[in-house]
């Protein structure tokens, strides 16, 4: 199995998968910790069954959509909860509605579309969930909390009179964060972070190609999400009529000005690991720096460093 490198680290992007609605099956999962208070009733979705609703926010407990390493919480559900312990949801695979189960648990805990979450408020305007992260069946308290807000499309077109694409846009508490990174980025481009609209590379010279690397569908066996489209923006770089022929493999900044900086090789070095290092600096600093047209990656409209993946092949062959 071949995992897809992440520019922050494999520890680091650990943090980018607790948003990922954590998935079980089996056993009913148990709190970390243990319950002072006597079990509450279980929940129950009867009262709003047949009720349309859309997500229009998703959010940390710090109440920000976006993590410091730039990774966007996206709301993404849109639900109708059915009898029989079913569900009407929207799949982003398929693009179609499914029909799922729905496991009503201990307390407030239930299993929708084989995701753990907590529901915090239930009414027939909104809803309010909790995302659980679930180990070994058992509800990790700890972890860094996520929560999902959704309306009821009557309450968003009859009520609140707008939409759930305008409900969903970034908050000024979201700009005004993401701004400040990207400041800090122009000052100091090893601030980088992942640009959800990622920075741009093409080239000058019919002698260079550069075409990027696309995923169009997540797959959890190989740990590939559609997030790492800007969370790992990959591009190969082939330079026709090179100095020699080369191979190589590199995390590279691309700072808010546009300019490029080399970080590291991402390829194992047994020998002469020095010498090759240069050798790829010089490559980023030269070549790539002088056929490249490149467009620094931006966030909610602030242009600022970002990572990029990059293969870059020269071949002496015109």
């Amino acid at each position: 199995m071949t995992t897809t490198y992440r520019p922050f680290g494999s520890s680091i992007f650990f943090a980018f998968l607790i948003v990922i609605l954590s998935t079980s099956c089996g056993n009913s999962p148990q709190s970390s910790t243990k319950a002072s208070a006597p079990p509450k009733k279980k929940v129950s979705f009867k009262n709003i069954e047949g009720i349309a609703y859309t997500e229009v926010r998703r959010q940390y407990d710090d109440s920000l959509g976006f993590n410091q390493y730039g990774y966007r919480l996206e709301p993404e559900w849109q639900i109708t909860f059915l009898p029989k312990d079913s569900i009407r949801i929207f799949s982003l695979v398929l693009q179609k509605f499914i029909t799922e189960s729905v496991k009503i648990d201990h307390d407030s805990v239930a299993n929708i579309a084989h995701s753990w979450i907590r529901v915090k408020q239930m009414s027939r305007d909104s809803l309010l969930f909790q995302v659980l992260y679930v180990k070994d069946m058992k509800i990790d308290d700890g972890k860094g909390q996520i929560f999902m807000k959704l309306y009821s499309n009557d309450l968003i077109k009859n009520k609140l009179h707008t939409t759930a694409a305008e409900l969903q846009k970034a908050p000024r508490r979201d700009s005004l964060f993401i701004k400040r990174k990207a400041d800090s980025s122009r000052i100091d481009p090893t601030k980088a972070f992942a640009a959800y609209h990622p920075a741009v590379l093409s080239p000058k010279t019919p002698q260079v190609q550069v075409t990027k690397k696309t995923v169009e569908k997540a797959d959890a066996l190989t740990d590939v999400t559609l997030a790492d489209n800007y969370l790992s923006p990959t591009y190969k770089v082939t330079i026709q009529n090179a100095y020699a022929d080369f191979n190589y493999y590199m995390q590279v900044i691309v700072g808010a000005d546009g300019k490029l900086h080399f970080v590291k090789p991402l390829i194992g070095m047994m020998e002469d690991v020095e010498h090759r290092t240069k050798i790829m600096k010089g490559i980023v600093d030269g070549y790539l720096s002088t056929y490249l047209n490149i467009t620094p990656g931006s966030t909610l409209g602030y242009p600022h460093a970002s990572m990029v993946l990059i293969r870059v092949i020269g071949t002496t062959k015109k």
